[in-house]
């Protein structure tokens, strides 16, 4: 390699590691991100479908967890399992999109608008394509009756969480203590609500790993997207002045 060349590869990489650029760091770690999590979203559907090892594992699973499942448990893993719910996500999606529109952040506004809208509508298609039934002990509530595969709790907390942090984190430069706490926290949440839909036999676990991965894929594509966005209105803007 030249010293052209190398000095072009040493310009390239310190821009995508640029802290202060959308089309830094931010940009990088988004695709870096996206592209284990479609990886991860892509072994899951097809170990899922192919009906073998997993579809074993998860059923040798459920069963051991639900044969040692306490009154306890169940309570505190539903109030968990509500917290975390797509209705709550919802609430979430409605709050933070006001704000956005309120402050004018239109940009971060379709964003915010199809990851939420957008993941609804990718968990309903992965249900009916895999159409996976629930465990044999599932919960009988009408809200427990919709098919298996990727679980909505996990999936939506892992978008709302994920839309929550870069929110928070991203545009206005958070200080580093308190950016920790937000990410361990959200991270926390998720975690506990993938639990808790096992423990519940809502789910298997592969369905609760299917729906962490599908989420995180879909908000790491959006926000590069949004990324890149903010990275061509700036250049725009620049030209004008």
């Amino acid at each position: 390699m030249d010293t052209k060349s190398f000095e072009r590869f040493e310009r390239f990489l310190r821009n995508r590691l640029d802290r202060e650029k959308y089309i830094g760091l931010h940009l990088t770690v988004s695709l870096i991100v996206a592209g284990l999590a479609i990886w991860l979203s892509g072994a899951l559907l097809d170990a899922v479908l192919d009906n073998a090892t997993v579809v074993r594992l998860d059923i040798a699973a459920a069963n051991w967890i639900h044969s040692r499942a306490q009154s306890t448990g169940i309570a505190v893993s539903q109030l968990i399992s509500e917290i975390g719910s797509p209705t709550t996500m919802g609430v979430i999606a409605v709050i933070g999109g006001t704000v956005l529109l309120v402050r004018r952040r239109m940009t971060l506004l379709l964003t915010w608008v199809a990851v939420f809208a957008g993941g609804g509508l990718l968990e309903r298609l992965l249900k009916a394509v895999v159409h996976r039934t629930r465990p044999a002990f599932t919960p009988t509530s009408p809200v427990e009756q919709s098919l298996s595969f990727p679980s909505g709790h996990s999936m939506m907390c892992a978008i709302g969480m994920g839309m929550l942090v870069y929110m928070l984190t991203v545009p206005r430069h958070m200080p580093r203590p308190w950016r920790g706490i937000i990410i361990g926290l959200a991270l926390s949440l998720v975690l506990a609500v993938g639990i808790s839909r096992v423990y519940l036999g809502a789910h298997y676990p592969s369905d609760v790993l299917g729906g962490f991965a599908f989420g995180t894929a879909w908000v790491s594509v959006c926000v590069a997207i949004s990324g890149l966005a903010h990275h061509k209105r700036g250049r725009s803007l620049a030209r004008k002045r």
